[in-house]
């Protein structure tokens, strides 16, 4: 009998045990899923603050590049979403520019490139240059030094520049105009000839004109002009090329891209094109793909006169383009003794030779009060008799900021 009574407890023991064995695995079990949910939803939150803060990112950006201002405002963007960044910054201080966004400890960043729109000097030149005469220059005050003065930079050049031996003074900078900064001293170049300047004028062997300009590559030059920020046109008489583009301006066009030889004349409208640039905020004038002549005095032309050349040769079929003119430019172009630099001895073939690169003609006094720039590598623009350009900087910025759209710096980030 009691046999049996102990068999009963043994099985009651066994059973109880098994009982409490399969109890621990079931907690032990619950303990891992409850685990592996926790994971989970850390997990989803994690990407979900991933995925705001991308967000943050795409809405920053976007903001400043609708703007066109880099120091857009962007407290919206942290407000945007259901659940608020924890912010959002742009560093200007770096070089690219760098975008960060945080939520909840998912700090994400990419890099910014706020470069073109932005042309420091007041003559930007890849063609090699050519004074003839007395030239004055108010500097662009480019920035400011630890003592107060400013680098001022009046021509900024990629290769070549030259002086005609009877040139007297072919450069003076007149400082600042306005006179509230000052230039250093380092940085202005006073009635000097070669090779004794300053640093306002600038050697720049890797300037790229079109990407600091544009912000674009210049292979893509193509899309600059067919975009919708330039009104377009085929020039149909080179002679009367100032009328032909005066009746293409209007308050919203003011970015006038002319393809063709374009012959800017006194005596066939260049007064009125003046005139009718002072109406707004300023011309920005591009010829591309011709000769370009400026002749007049005592006319200021509201704006930035750019000269781009692709592929295009002064001479055609053994004739220079420049005696099509009925202005008389052909008179001074075809003289070799304009082509005598100081310090150097040309023969009358290498005189030839640079006549048959020149592709910029100006002759007299006419002042673009936002510069010239010559995107015209391995071609010669020529500056005759006296030349007076001022610096308007507000000018400037506003007519090239509507280039400066920024844009993502690839490989700046790792999506993975």
């Amino acid at each position: 009998m009691n046999k049996y009574r102990q068999s009963g407890m043994t099985t009651l023991l066994i059973t109880s045990m098994l009982l409490i064995v399969a109890l621990l695995l079931s907690l032990g079990s619950y303990k891992n899923l409850f685990y592996q949910i926790k994971r989970t939803q850390n997990e989803v939150l994690a990407r979900q603050s991933y995925w705001l803060a991308e967000g943050g990112l795409e809405c920053g950006y976007s903001t400043i590049r609708e703007t066109k201002d880099v120091n857009a405002e962007l407290s919206h963007c942290i407000t945007a979403f259901d659940n608020t960044l924890d912010s959002l910054s742009l560093d200007l201080t770096l070089s690219p520019a760098l975008l960060t966004s945080n939520k909840k400890g998912a700090i994400l960043s990419k890099s910014i490139s706020v470069n073109g729109g932005g042309s420091h000097g007041v003559i930007k030149s890849s063609a090699d240059l050519y004074f003839k005469g007395d030239h004055e220059y108010y500097a662009d005050p480019n920035y400011e030094l630890p003592d107060k003065s400013w680098a001022c930079l009046v021509l900024r050049y990629k290769k070549l520049f030259y002086v005609n031996d009877d040139s007297t003074t072919f450069f003076t900078d007149k400082g600042i105009e306005g006179g509230a900064k000052i230039c250093n001293d380092e940085y202005i170049t006073a009635t000097k000839s070669l090779p004794n300047i300053n640093k306002d004028i600038s050697y720049e062997d890797k300037m790229d004109i079109f990407k600091e300009t544009f912000n674009k590559e210049r292979i893509d030059w193509e899309t600059v002009r067919d975009s919708d920020v330039f009104t377009q046109f085929n020039v149909v008489d080179p002679n009367n090329c100032a009328t032909e583009i005066k009746n293409k301006i209007t308050t919203e066009k003011r970015y006038i891209w002319v393809t063709g030889n374009c012959f800017l004349e006194q005596a066939t409208g260049l007064d009125e094109l003046s005139k009718e640039s002072q109406k707004g905020d300023g011309i920005f004038l591009l010829v591309e793909n011709g000769l370009l002549s400026v002749n007049g005095t005592s006319s200021t032309f509201k704006g930035i006169i750019y000269h781009f050349i692709n592929n295009y040769s002064p001479v055609e079929s053994g004739t220079n383009q420049w005696s099509i003119s009925t202005y008389g430019m052909w008179t001074y172009i075809s003289n070799l003794t304009m082509y005598k630099p100081k310090g150097i001895t040309l023969t009358p073939i290498q005189q030839e030779e640079m006549r048959d690169k020149l592709v910029f003609f100006m002759n007299g006094s006419f002042v673009p009060s936002g510069g010239y720039i010559f995107d015209t590598p391995d071609k010669l623009a020529y500056f005759n008799m006296a030349s007076d350009l001022s610096y308007d900087g507000t000018l400037i910025d506003n007519l090239l900021s509507e280039f400066n759209i920024p844009t993502w710096v690839q490989g700046s980030w790792n999506d993975l």
